[in-house]
């Protein structure tokens, strides 16, 4: 029987237990499965979140493949050479979940991945909370604690 391949994208730029709790769930939900996970580009994250990243993408590409649920962790691609979804049509995933924080439309990845070829069932999962929950949180911790030009030293 061959293994259902799924991918999920992403930054990870901090890793947090809602990180590890939704790639478990994945793997939970779907226990014969390989769980691919892309790793969204340096570049990416300065054109969509407007801010440098924490760790820089080799770094958090090391972290994610480190996570155990993780079968497969890639770097995306360049967002101005290629959409947000090319990658799909290398990887070739049965599911694509996505978190609930990700700002893509179902519909238009469904209706995109269809024009391309590509038969794939998308899903949102629900956040996971746990104290500090989304990188952004943890961030707003750090400054809290350590303040905005503290931070280098104490920590």
């Amino acid at each position: 029987m061959h293994k259902i391949r799924i991918v999920v994208a992403g930054a990870f730029d901090i890793i947090h237990c809602g990180h590890i709790r939704f790639l478990r769930a994945i793997k939970e939900k779907f226990p014969n499965s390989e769980l691919i996970v892309i790793i969204a580009r340096d570049s990416t994250i300065r054109k969509l979140k407007k801010r440098e990243p924490i760790f820089n993408e080799k770094e958090r590409l090391e972290i994610v493949s480190a996570i155990k649920y993780v079968d497969k962790a890639v770097l995306g691609y360049e967002l101005d050479n290629k959409s947000l979804f090319e990658i799909l049509l290398t990887l070739k995933p049965n599911i694509v979940i996505l978190g609930y924080d990700q700002q893509i439309d179902e519909r238009k990845l469904k209706e995109w991945c269809k024009k391309h070829g590509l038969l794939v069932e998308v899903l949102r999962f629900p956040k996971f909370n746990s104290a500090l929950s989304s990188s952004s949180e943890v961030r707003r911790k750090i400054i809290k604690l350590f303040g905005e030009n503290k931070a280098g030293g104490g920590i």
